[in-house]
């Protein structure tokens, strides 16, 4: 069993890092504590949720790529469906279940004394286990983090099925159980802020998310427990105050190095969204953007900008990512051109763009060329240039003291409206919740995201809304027209997206298959390049965890396959 992590809370979000040693120890250490505070082992856990750049790297390179939501860094066009590299793919399990889980799993069985934050401590658990079973399938989970407390150091590997129908008895049970003790939840990292109501309703909220999800495989369980959330005591998230998500600091990022000491306190999503060095910063996918355009999206350029990065900082976006989206915009309207995203599987730089508009286009870059003669501002057709030419993810959301959305109003009322047009027994009607989460989705970005100079207006809002709604898009097929606004809401939430993704089929994505490949640039060794399914698990379960992993590889026909479906995913998918 691998020793305990934690983080200590000191005041609020003031914290450091410590652990007892690296990832790789093995078997209990008996000089240890034998008692940690749970509130300091959930602030561990929330934090990690999107604190850990472990875990968000094997997000980048995989996740977002499989969502089509980024493509053309080197990092999602080389692992996103073509490489199963073990140690950035095995991230996510062994991060979770080394540290988030195994502090949760701890700090319950060392604090039923203390109902509230033993409830909110469960929550989290399976949340976090909510993302391991969405990613993996069949995972340990009855036994998982068992070790130092009963000595189980193989857990079984529960289905899947088993999984989920626990979440909803555990979720309801906190719910209950919130309010029954005096104790305080005072490890809460959230914006909830260890109020009891509101842990209530982002219980309830989550049981409606599960619920939704298990429709395609489990109708009438999913629509008894949806309603079951909807009419739980202390409600669910009815609007954005009410959002759950974690709160970060503005910090300098720190890397792997953060990650081995726990350092959680940045969002380390927006971390290596940023990219590791300027060379490889996250594009845009043309799938992502082309939906937006074609939506007449306010949110197109609020989230997709044009930037020379040649002189950025590396702890933090600063002012060298140097704007130039509304010159090239410009520039493309006097020319009637096109924008070039980078496509699914492509890299910016192949295919290379041939199409390069002289300097004179860029006054900003011109500006910077005379002003430091030396930097190599503006030397036409070298990298940065061409970079600049394709779409990137704005810096403002790649910034450290980000939130780590959980759930949303958004998120909720979307739910809402598909639950309605299945006629399923829930409070208001279709449109109504359409069009309550696409404001709460845009009060999101204007809240969390977006400079005064760029956020959203209502005016914008509300004709966007009225594009849809006349165009018979929600009237038509309900299904995609919500779940299409659930995709451009969970751009910051991969795990959320891809997960959504592969229950609705929504929306209609490349057949990456069908895509040109760069065999001189990049290698293939799947012969198979559609869009995968699920992670393969860490290979070093076949040695730590044999007989239970071979059970688990047995129900999926013998095959640790990322092609494979995981239980709740009944449909195909919808690809171009």
């Amino acid at each position: 069993m691998k020793k305990i992590y934690l983080l200590l809370t000191v005041v609020a979000l003031t914290f450091t890092a410590c652990s007892d040693s690296h990832m790789d120890d093995i078997n209990t250490d008996k000089t240890k504590a034998s008692y940690i505070d749970p509130n300091s082992q959930l602030t561990t856990a929330l934090l990690q949720t999107y604190g850990d750049f472990q875990i968000m790297d094997t997000y980048r390179n995989y996740i977002t790529g499989f969502t089509q939501h980024f493509a053309g860094a080197w990092n999602v066009t080389n692992f996103a469906g073509c490489n199963n590299y073990d140690d950035t793919i095995s991230s996510l399990w062994d991060r979770f279940f080394g540290v988030g889980i195994k502090n949760l799993t701890d700090a319950i069985n060392n604090s039923a004394d203390k109902p509230n934050i033993n409830a909110a401590l469960r929550i989290q658990r399976v949340y976090m286990m909510s993302i391991l079973t969405d990613a993996y399938g069949d995972i340990p989970y009855s036994e998982a983090g068992l070790g130092y407390i009963s000595g189980k150091s193989s857990p079984k590997y529960d289905k899947q099925e088993d999984i989920y129908n626990d979440f909803f008895t555990e979720l309801e049970a906190c719910v209950a159980q919130l309010g029954t003790g005096t104790d305080r939840i005072s490890g809460d990292v959230t914006n909830l802020n260890g109020d009891i109501e509101a842990w209530k309703k982002y219980a309830n909220s989550l049981r409606m998310r599960f619920a939704m999800r298990i429709s395609g495989r489990n109708l009438d369980k999913a629509r008894e427990e949806f309603e079951k959330a909807v009419n739980a005591e202390g409600g669910y998230i009815t609007d954005a105050s009410y959002d759950a998500y974690v709160k970060h600091l503005d910090v300098s990022f720190t890397l792997y190095d953060g990650a081995k000491e726990l350092d959680f306190r940045a969002n380390a999503l927006g971390e290596t969204l940023y990219g590791q060095d300027f060379s490889s910063p996250s594009m845009i996918c043309a799938t992502f953007f082309n939906i937006l355009q074609n939506l007449q999206d306010p949110r197109l350029y609020r989230i997709c900008r044009h930037y020379d990065n040649l002189l950025r900082g590396q702890s933090k976006p600063d002012e060298w990512s140097v704007d130039v989206t509304d010159e090239y915009i410009d520039y493309l309207t006097r020319k009637n051109k096109q924008e070039v995203p980078c496509e699914v599987g492509n890299a910016w730089y192949e295919p290379w763009l041939s199409d390069i508009p002289g300097m004179s286009e860029f006054p900003t870059i011109v500006k910077l060329a005379e002003t430091y003669p030396n930097a190599g501002f503006g030397k036409e057709g070298i990298n940065d240039v061409v970079r600049m030419l394709r779409p990137w993810l704005s810096i403002e959301f790649e910034r450290p003291n980000r939130p780590g959305y959980l759930i949303s109003s958004a998120e909720v009322h979307f739910l809402l409206a598909e639950a309605k047009s299945m006629k399923w027994n829930v409070p208001g009607e279709i449109k109504e919740h359409f069009e309550a989460g696409i404001k709460d989705a845009m009060k999101m970005l204007n809240t969390h995201y977006l400079p005064a100079a760029q956020m959203i207006a209502e005016t914008e809002i509300n004709d966007y809304i009225a594009n849809i709604e006349s165009s018979g898009a929600l009237d038509n097929n309900a299904c995609e027209a919500i779940n299409t606004q659930a995709y451009i809401l969970h751009l910051m939430n991969p795990s959320e997206a891809w997960a959504n993704l592969r229950r609705s089929d929504y929306p209609i994505l490349v057949d990456r298959s069908k895509r040109p490949t760069f065999p001189s640039k990049f290698t293939y060794p799947d012969n198979n390049l559609s869009t995968p399914d699920r992670l393969f698990y860490p290979s070093h379960e076949q040695d730590d965890n044999k007989n239970s992993w071979k059970e688990a590889v047995d129900r999926m026909d013998g095959k640790d396959d990322w092609h494979q479906r995981v239980w709740w995913d009944v449909k195909h998918g919808h690809f171009e």
